[in-house]
């Protein structure tokens, strides 16, 4: 072991106790190795880091190879890299992949296989379609494909095929096919049979949160197997049925919906609204006896006036420095790990000890509320020296981020490589580095300081972009400034409906973003709060301003 100290520009020091081999990492010669790799336990962070290492020069076929199979098989960014850089099609495969639809008619039913595109059949000619498909007897899936395409009535065609080609075409075409040929109502039989089906979800997904699909959606409430329905799915045909102006069947949806749901956050915005349709008061009472401090439950007790009991701000701290390493992802992999499951008071001392000082606050707060079930709940307020000369406005906007994103710990990693405290994904930190003029090193992204820094950049942006409204801002920073702009556009939030703001945000497409969005919102009415204790503000005021701008 050696000591690393880091030098701040805001004065902020960090000096720990780290392991050669996470110091190595801040050094501008820095390279994983396998064998560096091969010493890593099987992880996310590992995945990272064998990400870093296939995108590096003059790496051999045979070694990359090695690393690829290190990582999990479903992470998608690894499999992404490997074969773009090395993972090559024999030069005939390629020649049909790039051809034309004129030169696929001059070639032989595999490279017509190879090279024909479901998307594509949907925009060549009748003719050219039939003969293709007089091509493909040795394909018999592809071939029946595009049977129901160049079918005068593709939509009948598809539905009175199998439940597999009924989900993979009605996936796999576009969404301007889908809306064009395949808008029709559904039977009560296909209704029944897709609904217990493994890709309901999903086809919940393509259907209820998309424009132009209305005979569709209007089709889905026939559903009646609730039973055999999970929560989400559940609450989702209830938003599908508020949606369609079906409030007496709504209900329905959302009461099972609650008596299914296991998470406290699902288990409240179901019940949430079975008030919002009954104004029964009884409900919102019981709302307002939640645990979770959601949107749902923070707006239950503003309304009847219900003090919040189980938020600390706070954590006493003893002045025992503290011999954990923050940098090294692996050894928070590990805590992560043994905290999941027999968390028991002898345990909780351990760690106590460990996380003993103002650099290991977060992982204090963390383990505190995974002691307690998150039943008692932590808005701490950490790297006060780095924020706290910041606007407030940024300062609460950080915190709510960063709460939600990594609650606050430096090397935490995602499945997707986003790193750090902002969980900055890789190719947003190398962009802000050339706007910032900076040399960059991927792995100064877990030094807070740093990733801080690079966040509340981007966001100078985000709040530009949408007018410092912070629900924006979180479906922005989740899914990106475009796909924030995008459901924007499609309608959400333009009009005061009568179960506005509420309906729009829960016909966000991407469920991660759409949850994202809501626990943004309540961790900023809770930081704001408590930080601009002068102004305060209402779950009500904020709601109202949840209007996209014309």
């Amino acid at each position: 072991m050696r000591k690393l100290l880091l030098s701040f520009s805001t004065a902020f020091l960090l000096n720990v106790s780290v392991s050669a081999s996470t110091t190595d990492m801040f050094q501008k010669d820095f390279k994983v190795t396998l064998d560096w790799l091969e010493q890593k336990p099987k992880s996310y962070a590992r995945d990272f880091f064998i990400l870093q290492y296939l995108n590096e020069d003059n790496i051999s076929a045979e070694d990359a190879k090695t690393a690829f199979d290190m990582a999990n098989p479903i992470n998608s960014s690894v499999k992404k890299i490997y074969n773009k850089k090395y993972k090559t099609l024999p030069p005939e495969d390629l020649k049909c992949y790039r051809a034309s639809i004129t030169q696929l008619k001059n070639e032989d039913s595999k490279c017509i296989a190879l090279g024909l595109s479901l998307d594509e059949a949907t925009e060549i000619s009748k003719s050219d379609l039939i003969f293709f498909i007089s091509k493909l007897d040795a394909y018999p899936t592809l071939k029946n494909d595009l049977q129901i395409i160049a079918s005068s009535d593709p939509f009948t065609s598809l539905v009175n095929s199998d439940l597999d080609r009924f989900f993979r075409l009605f996936f796999n075409l576009s969404k301007t096919y889908r809306i064009k040929f395949l808008n029709k109502p559904l039977s009560q039989e296909l209704v029944d049979k897709i609904s217990t089906d493994k890709n309901f979800e999903r086809f919940l997904r393509y259907v209820i949160y998309e424009n132009g699909l209305n005979n569709l959606q209007k089709s889905l409430l026939m559903a009646k197997n609730h039973k055999d329905m999970t929560s989400d799915n559940l609450f989702s045909l209830g938003i599908n049925a508020v949606n369609n102006n079906n409030i007496t069947i709504a209900l329905n949806f959302f009461k099972d919906a609650n008596n299914k749901a296991y998470l406290r956050f699902h288990k409240d915005k179901s019940l949430f609204w079975i008030y919002l349709l009954t104004k029964n008061q009884s409900y919102l009472e019981e709302l307002a006896q939640s645990w979770d401090n959601n949107i749902y439950s923070l707006y239950a007790k503003e309304l009847l006036d219900f003090k919040i009991d189980n938020i600390e701000y706070k954590i006493p701290l003893g002045n025992i420095k503290s011999s954990f390493n923050v940098f090294d992802p692996f050894e928070w992999m590990k805590i992560l790990e043994d905290t999941k499951k027999n968390f028991d008071e002898q345990k909780l001392l351990k760690y106590e000890k460990l996380f003993s000082d103002e650099n290991t606050l977060s992982h204090h707060a963390f383990i505190l509320e995974r002691y307690y079930k998150y039943k008692k709940q932590y808005f701490i307020t950490p790297y006060r020296n780095i924020i706290q000369n910041l606007d407030i406005n940024k300062q609460v906007l950080i915190y709510s981020i960063a709460r939600q994103e990594s609650h606050f710990i430096p090397s935490s990693i995602s499945s997707s490589s986003a790193q750090g405290v902002m969980q900055i994904m890789p190719f947003l930190s190398a962009d802000i580095s050339k706007k910032l003029n900076e040399d960059y090193n991927i792995y100064e992204q877990f030094i807070p300081n740093k990733n801080i820094k690079y966040g509340s950049f981007h966001l100078d942006s985000l709040m530009k972009q949408f007018n410092n409204n912070p629900l924006f801002i979180a479906y922005a920073y989740n899914g990106g400034a475009g796909y924030a702009k995008s459901q924007l556009n499609k309608g959400l939030f333009k009009n005061k409906g009568k179960y506005e703001p509420f309906l729009s945000m829960e016909l966000i497409s991407f469920v991660e973003t759409r949850d994202y969005g809501k626990k943004v919102l309540a961790n900023y009415y809770i930081y704001n709060n408590y930080l601009d204790s002068k102004n305060k503000i209402t779950l009500s005021t904020i709601f109202q301003s949840l209007v996209a701008p014309n």
